[in-house]
């Protein structure tokens, strides 16, 4: 480990500027790229497949269609590009450091251009198999920091993880990532010396004879600094700025700071990850297989430059560039930053409440008890789930099964009323609601009856084909139809409710923001979950004459974020709370740590 810190030190210090600037700048366009490009294919593949939008109930279906696969492989081998790319600069650098020589941007570029067609040419497939075999273990901060903010992977992992027990995603995962680190010890030389495998194995496992447990265990630990690093600066850039809001801005406007700023330090937080962890492993790959004699005998002699590359290493011309790439990237962000800024104002005092499940904070959800919680807070609106009876009967609940509510374990649509009315609701959340019983929607609308509106949001369960005219029928028979909205994840319901009853306001419930909202015809307006809405999306239902329900908020800090985005509507289990932060009632002057607590969520 003493070597590869001396090493490390002289290899980084002699062409430090240079390569600091190759990651930024890759990083950068490749982040441009994602953020533009990304949207815009998902896009096209629904519209291909004849989806307007993406959700949970379409998403296995738009998953496995033949054209997402052939797409996602193109884009897998457009990452292995990216790492090839990438990688060969880097290498490329480590080598002139290491001969004691200097390389510039221009000098970098091209090397890793002209290292990646070598490679390419030399192995015309076996190039993507390599690629494949060393990018999960290259990779490997970039995708833990990122994860959680690609949506769709985040989802598709979920997924995943329902599909197949953890502990053995665990065991693929973990032999995956152990396979990667042994063969990247290979890269180095595949790439700078283009050697055959088999040589390239004979060496590898010669130098690593005798030391192979230690070796192992260095690069690790070189991974958990490099992360341990990059952990350390994302939260002292966070700490910063939040003195930096705390101290220079107006208490009213410092949450909103935070939030937004926040956001961009992970997304920076991000790309530096997935910088650090490259570089560091390279690094270390490197100094290993820079310590045979036969790296310092095949020092390749320096090529002569052409004209262009002379002009472009002359000191001033590097300082030029240096600062036109800084430039451009800081225009770059800025114009991101405005893009997403969010408008202070554009929810405050018009946005309305919405109790989530009646007051489920405060009394068992979807029962008569716990819409009269809802009255109680000032709720403008009462969201319930209604779902069919094995008899037909249409009544309040969320769970398809009862036993989370009831404790009884079986399927809402194998027991008739009079069994479902025998149940007590309200045991399990608190023995005061002993005897709760699961209401009809009729003994709903009857308790709402002029004291609050309706969210009445469709449960489709497969077994409750018919739900949509009856849930119209029971509105209709109470004249409720001006004091409720519709919702449901199935959009075919929503299209059934336009043909029966035009005037019935109709939302869209979402999980994912993936599609063309202008296809959206029947419905009125979007629910969606918070973590995927922002100030474009919702600026973008605006534009077509919808509204946004943001779904579900509990938090002061989400609820602040919503409401700068300008959602028209908040379902929370708490409506007091996102009243009192509507109307600025909230702790008017946050401490610091309060602040500090916003930006890391």
């Amino acid at each position: 480990m003493k070597y590869f810190l001396k090493s490390a030190r002289e290899i980084l210090k002699k062409n430090f500027i240079s390569l600091f600037l190759f990651e930024l700048t890759f990083r950068v366009l490749t982040a441009v790229f994602l953020l533009r490009a990304g949207n815009r294919i998902i896009d096209l593949l629904l519209e291909y497949q004849g989806f307007s939008y993406l959700t949970m109930d379409n998403y296995e279906q738009f998953i496995t269609h033949p054209l997402t696969i052939l797409t996602a492989a193109g884009i897998l081998l457009l990452v292995f590009l990216g790492v090839l790319f990438e990688t060969c600069g880097i290498l490329a650098c480590f080598e002139r450091s290491w001969r004691k020589e200097k390389i510039t941007l221009p000098g970098i570029v091209r090397s890793a251009l002209k290292g990646g067609l070598r490679f390419i040419r030399k192995y015309p497939l076996r190039w993507i198999l390599y690629m494949a075999g060393c990018t999960p273990f290259l990779t490997l901060h970039l995708v833990i920091w990122e994860m959680t903010r690609a949506k769709l992977a985040a989802v598709t992992l979920q997924k995943l993880a329902a599909a197949v027990p953890v502990w053995a995603l665990a065991v693929i995962l973990t032999v995956i990532f152990t396979a990667s680190m042994f063969f990247s010890f290979t890269m180095p030389q595949r790439l700078l010396r283009l050697e055959e495998g088999k040589t390239v194995r004979e060496d590898t496992r010669s130098a690593l004879r005798g030391c192979f447990g230690r070796r192992i265990g260095c690069a690790l630990l070189v991974q958990v600094l490099a992360f341990a690093l990059v952990l350390v600066l994302f939260l002292a850039a966070v700490a910063v700025m939040t003195a930096a809001v705390k101290f220079g801005r107006s208490p009213g406007s410092a949450v909103s700071a935070v939030l937004v700023y926040g956001r961009w330090i992970r997304l920076t937080a991000g790309m530096a990850a997935g910088a650090v962890g490259m570089t560091a492993a390279l690094l270390y790959l490197y100094t290993f297989f820079a310590r045979s004699d036969k790296t310092e005998k095949s020092a390749a002699p320096q090529e002569k430059r052409g004209r262009l590359m002379q002009f472009f290493a002359k000191p001033r011309m590097v300082s030029l560039l240096t600062a036109l790439i800084i430039l451009a990237e800081s225009l770059f962000v800025l114009l991101l930053m405005r893009e997403s800024i969010l408008d202070k104002t554009a929810g405050r005092g018009s946005t309305e409440v919405t109790a989530h499940r009646g007051g489920a904070r405060v009394a068992p959800e979807n029962t008569i008890s716990a819409l009269e919680a809802a009255v109680d807070a000032l709720a403008d609106y009462a969201e319930i789930d209604v779902q069919e009876t094995k008899d037909g009967e249409i009544v309040l609940l969320h769970d398809t099964n009862l036993q989370r509510v009831t404790g009884l374990n079986a399927n809402i649509w194998d027991l008739t009323y009079e069994e479902v009315s025998q149940l007590d609701a309200g045991i399990k959340f608190h023995k005061k609601f002993r005897g709760e019983k699961i209401p009809t929607l009729a003994e709903a609308l009857e308790c709402c009856q002029g004291r609050i509106r309706l969210n009445i949001e469709l449960k489709y369960n497969g077994h409750n084909a018919q739900i949509v005219p009856k849930v119209l029928k029971i509105i209709e028979e109470y004249g409720f139809e001006e004091n409720c909205v519709v919702t449901s994840m199935n959009y075919k319901y929503l299209e059934q409710i336009k043909e029966l009853n035009p005037g019935i306001v109709t939302g869209y419930t979402l999980s994912m923001v993936y599609g063309n909202l202008s296809q959206m015809t029947a419905a009125d307006f979007f629910s969606v979950k918070h973590t995927y809405l922002n100030s474009i999306f919702v600026r973008r239902a605006h534009a077509l004459g919808k509204e946004v329900c943001a779904w579900t908020l509990n938090y002061q800090g989400d609820i602040q974020q919503m409401i700068d985005c300008g959602v028209d509507n908040i379902i929370t289990d708490d409506p007091e709370l996102v009243r009192k932060v509507i109307l600025g009632e909230v702790e008017a002057n946050p401490s610091y740590w309060d602040l500090l607590n916003y930006a890391l969520r």
